[in-house]
């Protein structure tokens, strides 16, 4: 899996943190890292040129089907049900990290609007005012 590291310039004492790159936003290159990596055992014929000649992209890659890889070129049906089950598994993590982070923006959003409504609620509630002693 391809990874970007980000770091703060300013705070040297953080540890970086890795997250894996987005596949919508892989080059051929990444894509051919990512074959290498799940894909090059699978046969002793090496299907990389294929994916390499035909410029498969990460956006690419998530939307291939098994009769794109059978007019690219894979024509084993063994081979090509191992690398469309290869693309599936990475279809799957990539859609969970999609989840992960619709979850997260949702609950920050949750909670800064719990946070606001719970501010609004005691500022506008006359009930809810600090009563100050005679």
């Amino acid at each position: 899996m391809v990874e970007e590291t980000s770091g703060s310039t300013q705070n040297k004492t953080k540890a970086k943190t890795t997250r894996p790159k987005a596949v919508h936003a892989w080059t051929v290159g990444d894509v051919l890292k990512w074959y290498r990596r799940h894909c090059a055992d699978i046969s002793q014929t090496s299907y990389e040129q294929l994916f390499a000649k035909h410029d498969i992209t990460g956006r690419a890659l998530l939307r291939i089907t098994d009769i794109t890889l059978q007019r690219m070129g894979i024509t084993n049906n063994c081979d090509r049900e191992a690398i469309w089950r290869e693309i599936v598994k990475q279809r799957l993590k990539t859609d969970i990290l999609e989840i992960r982070d619709m979850e997260r923006v949702n609950m920050h959003y949750q909670q800064a609007t719990h946070t606001s409504n719970k501010n609004t609620n005691l500022r506008g509630n006359p009930s809810c005012t600090q009563r100050q002693i005679p």
